[in-house]
């Protein structure tokens, strides 16, 4: 793979236009991602031995999408993870570090676009490390994906269109929800000025009708400003508390309602994935509609490093259509980079996306000013409930770091291991940053986020040492400690 000029990390969305767009342009591509095949969680794919009887626009539209990508000739790394990126070993070329089967140790190449997605958010509350408490994104994935029932008896917090979309899955799926917790505050109200984002936006609010009349034809309560602040049990959740929240976020005890569930699907919204670009030292913004730190990018959505562009959720969570939209015009912009189709061609070809990227970037907003969690939420810890789930670090002991004077999430994470577990900080880190804010009256620019080393992603310790060797005895690439 000498001969490879443009990597693109995360086969999502995203991640697959852009591929696409650059290699119909004749750039040599190589698609990487960790999943057995492409589609991200959007398009997600059912493994080899199972099958699928899916008929619906969606499935076909993902099918239609990777019939194209198959057609481009491009180099998919399946099962791969890029674990980390280095300037490569001629001046102006990037070094991946990959680990996965039958792919090379190092990819050298001239230009890189991330494409990596998010993950799923949550807000800590007591009991939320329990058995039976799992994200929307679990919830879907077990039902949609893996034919499985996460419970028999649900109850759905958090914030956002996602909600609905977990909830009428459950109802279709035979479980009985007990109630939609959607904890934005005022929520009619403050989408008034928002109203002119639903043009040209009728598929979706078709799609999101028919939850509703899924919900409603269930019996299930959609509790507007309204949210899960407790949950208790043994082996699992076996009751939750919920209470109507105040202007901030925070819970009016005295609305407090128990239920007795054995599920608790907590979905409050999505954080972007910026390892990679934390890794390569890219100038970060804190966009709180876009759901946290994301990169600065320009027009042709480069990064301020030069040749790495980011697209998609990975660069501020704006949905699938505006990915494939960034894709196409991050795809197009490396094949001029890298000398592959001129200027006027790409600024064509650009100009035809601008108007589907407007529609999208507004409606994006509009989300984001509606759906982000109130502040408050935050509060709803006690000081033993577990933060970073990982290493187990409790509030207590958080506060504990900010007496002896952390002021960054850095500091937090030298004291008590938050986010040096295998997920790396990823469930914790916004969480840390949030706590900490609150704690400290520091803004979220002040408190920033958990510096990254390689690797982004547990690996065998064979493969560090691997690495290592080799670093040693050549001079591309860096030893790590």
């Amino acid at each position: 793979m000498d001969d490879i000029e443009l990597a693109v990390v995360g086969a999502g969305p995203a991640g697959i236009e852009a591929a696409t767009a650059a290699a119909l342009a004749g750039v040599n591509v190589a698609l990487i991602d960790s999943s057995p095949k492409p589609g991200g969680q959007f398009f997600h794919q059912m493994p080899d031995p199972f099958e699928c009887d899916d008929d619906s626009p969606h499935h076909a539209k993902g099918r239609q999408l990777l019939q194209r990508l198959e057609s481009t000739g491009v180099h998919l790394l399946r099962d791969t993870l890029a674990w980390g990126i280095f300037e490569g070993p001629k001046p102006g070329t990037w070094c991946l570090t990959l680990h996965g089967p039958d792919v090379p140790p190092r990819l050298n190449v001239r230009a890189v676009i991330l494409a990596t997605g998010a993950f799923d958010r949550s807000i800590p509350f007591p009991g939320w490390d329990l058995p039976g408490v799992m994200t929307a994104g679990a919830a879907q994935r077990m039902i949609k994906n893996q034919r499985m029932l996460p419970g028999k008896r649900a109850i759905l917090t958090g914030t956002g269109p996602l909600q609905l979309s977990a909830a009428a899955h459950l109802v279709d799926a035979g479980v009985e929800v007990v109630a939609v917790c959607e904890s934005a505050p005022e929520l009619l109200r403050r989408g008034i000025p928002h109203l002119l984002a639903l043009l040209g936006q009728w598929e979706r609010m078709r799609e999101g009708l028919s939850y509703l009349r899924t919900l409603a034809g269930a019996g299930v309560p959609y509790r507007l400003g309204w949210a899960v602040t407790s949950a208790r049990g043994g082996d699992r959740v076996s009751e939750a508390t919920m209470a109507k929240l105040d202007r901030s976020g925070r819970p009016i005890r005295k609305s407090e309602i128990a239920e007795a569930v054995d599920t608790i699907v907590v979905g409050y919204g999505l954080t972007p994935s910026t390892e990679l670009c934390r890794l390569l030292e890219c100038e970060l913004e804190f966009n709180r509609p876009r759901g946290g730190f994301v990169p600065r990018r320009n027009e042709r959505l480069e990064t301020p490093v030069p040749g790495i562009y980011a697209v998609g959720d990975g660069a501020g969570v704006g949905g699938a259509v505006m990915a494939m939209i960034e894709g196409r015009i991050a795809g197009q912009s490396a094949a001029v980079q890298l000398g592959r189709i001129p200027e006027r061609v790409a600024v064509e070809g650009i100009s035809r996306e601008q108007a589907a990227l407007r529609r999208e970037q507004r409606f994006s907003r509009m989300l984001g000013d509606l759906f982000s969690p109130p502040a408050g939420l935050y509060a709803l810890a006690t000081p033993d409930t577990v933060i970073c789930r990982c290493e187990q670090v409790t509030l207590a002991q958080i506060r504990e770091a900010i007496s002896y004077g952390a002021q960054s999430v850095s500091d937090v994470k030298n004291l008590v291991r938050t986010g040096m577990g295998n997920c790396q900080g990823r469930t914790c880190g916004s969480i840390v940053a949030h706590m900490l804010a609150m704690e400290t009256g520091r803004t979220m620019e002040d408190v920033m986020y958990f510096n990254v080393r390689p690797p982004v992603h547990p690996l065998p310790l064979g493969v560090i040492e691997e690495y290592n060797e080799a670093a040693g005895a050549s001079d591309q690439g860096r030893a790590m400690p």
